[in-house]
């Protein structure tokens, strides 16, 4: 099981990101998220994160649980749990950008997240970010790193059913 969550949350044609203060991704757009608690259900996991980090109430119904995403080297297997979460057009939206501890927040639109020539994003966004918008939520995406941190294979594979609370 993985400690750490990470959720996307859309709204028309936008997604809410954060421009981390700190590693990893420091000053890169992402999505927002972080460490289960022990005991934790994925799922009040990643709305406590997405609480904390925003002032968002999401109910656990209205995130969904969206597939996997891992790192592998030599030295680390690890990775996250991801979530999509749709806000109705209708709704008001938070008003950005705004600092939190974590960060700015900020609404992008998506084409400008998935932009080829887009650097200010996580890396690894423009592979498996575009399966979670299209509702293609069965998959792990694994990314494998040298000893220098590079990336050297990406690839997608049909997801394994795992634990939906941390030991």
């Amino acid at each position: 099981m993985f400690n750490y969550t990470i959720c996307f949350i859309r709204q028309g044609d936008k997604l809410l990101l954060i421009n981390r203060v700190k590693a990893p991704n420091m000053g890169l757009w992402n999505g927002v998220g972080g460490k289960l608690e022990p005991g934790e259900t994925l799922l009040r996991g990643i709305a406590r994160e997405i609480h904390e980090e925003t002032g968002l109430t999401l109910s656990e119904a209205s995130i969904q649980p969206a597939g996997v995403v891992r790192w592998v080297s030599g030295s680390y297997d690890s990775g996250m749990y991801v979530f999509y979460s749709e806000l109705p057009e209708e709704q008001q939206q938070l008003a950005t950008p705004l600092a939190v501890s974590e960060g700015i927040l900020m609404w992008h639109n998506i084409a400008w997240v998935l932009d080829e020539q887009n650097e200010g994003v996580a890396h690894n966004l423009k592979y498996f970010l575009p399966d979670v918008l299209a509702g293609t939520y069965s998959l792990e995406h694994i990314f494998t790193y040298n000893d220098q941190d590079q990336l050297t294979d990406y690839r997608a594979e049909k997801l394994q059913p795992y634990a939906h609370t941390r030991p």
